[in-house]
């Protein structure tokens, strides 16, 4: 039997990876999102739904229609570039944002190839209409944003509130936008229907109102807290101002009170010493030695300077 032989290594300049660099996924290669792909689905079967629209509605005014439908798809490409840019950050917003965007996108095609044309008013009506479609869904979804991403955990009442609103103001808002694809079948809406739908949208403020309270109850603590933080942070630099300021005077050594009577022959001197170069004409000033009381203590200087011969027991004023 002959000895099994050891493997062989593998030749050089063969990379051993390069199989399953082949075979695998690339690294740098990125993957589109899940909102994104579902988004591309949506706008396909829209836009092949729309094309049975060519057959039902009424064809009169090509250009405006067609023109309206690009502009249309423009918008929606780029609310759902703003949206997929704002998916990472609340795991909610990515269905919420594509069901509103496919709400749009369906409900204006209807409007779009289904309203009855008018030679001057058709391009008017379908703008109007889109306006108000766009601006009303985008302001639900900012309104349900706002709710839901304020909130916190230990806010269980304002977080059901939070979600109950949002779902009360999804709701007025189809309610309230939907009457403008049903004109274009010329269906009539009945006063029931707006009855319904201003009642939920009382509802909803309702619900707007009870939730921004219970907020604000929750972040009682909060407030209070930094309130008590900025008092002490305030008493804090008031303390430290008078005492920073009073530490170089209580730093400096004390004058004792016989300083001035004592500076003053100083300062004499040292102006006389001074002024003398400058005024060599001058006569020579006679400089006198300070007053003493009799046991030797050199009496109090006035403001101005000179000694006070008004004190009891100072000598009397020398006489020239």
């Amino acid at each position: 039997m002959s000895e099994q032989q050891a493997p062989q290594s593998a030749p050089q300049g063969v990379d051993l990876n390069a199989a399953q660099t082949l075979t695998g996924d690339q690294p740098g290669k990125k993957k589109l999102s899940m909102f994104l792909r579902v988004s591309i689905i949506l706008l396909i079967g829209l836009t092949l739904a729309s094309i049975s629209l060519l057959f039902i509605g009424d064809f009169e005014g090509r250009f405006e229609r067609i023109f309206s439908t690009f502009a249309l798809f423009a918008v929606f490409v780029v609310l759902t570039a703003i949206d997929t840019s704002r998916d990472r950050a609340n795991e909610w917003y990515a269905p919420v944002a594509l069901i509103a965007n496919t709400y749009i996108l369906g409900l204006l095609l209807v409007v779009i190839w289904m309203t009855p044309y008018d030679s001057f008013s058709l391009m008017f009506q379908i703008f109007w209409k889109s306006f108000l479609v766009i601006l009303v869904t985008r302001l639900v979804i900012l309104c349900c944003e706002l709710l839901l991403r304020t909130g916190r955990e230990d806010d269980e009442a304002g977080n059901r509130f939070a979600f109950v609103t949002s779902v009360l103001a999804v709701l007025s808002g189809i309610l309230f936008t939907a009457p403008v694809g049903i004109e274009a079948f010329s269906l009539h809406v009945p006063d029931m229907y707006w009855k319904i739908a201003t009642a939920v949208l009382i509802l909803t403020a309702l619900g707007l109102s009870v939730t921004l309270l219970l907020r604000w109850a929750n972040n009682s603590d909060e407030r209070t807290a930094r309130r008590e933080a900025d008092k002490a942070a305030r008493r804090a630099a008031a303390l430290t101002a008078p005492t920073g300021a009073a530490e170089p005077a209580a730093s400096a050594p004390a004058v004792p009170a016989e300083a001035p009577a004592q500076a003053a022959p100083l300062l004499q001197q040292g102006s006389g010493e001074t002024q003398a170069p400058q005024d060599q004409h001058a006569p020579a000033e006679v400089l006198l030695p300070w007053p003493t009381f009799a046991d030797g203590r050199p009496i109090p200087a006035r403001p101005d300077g000179q000694p006070d011969f008004s004190v009891p027991g100072a000598p009397l004023p020398p006489t020239f």
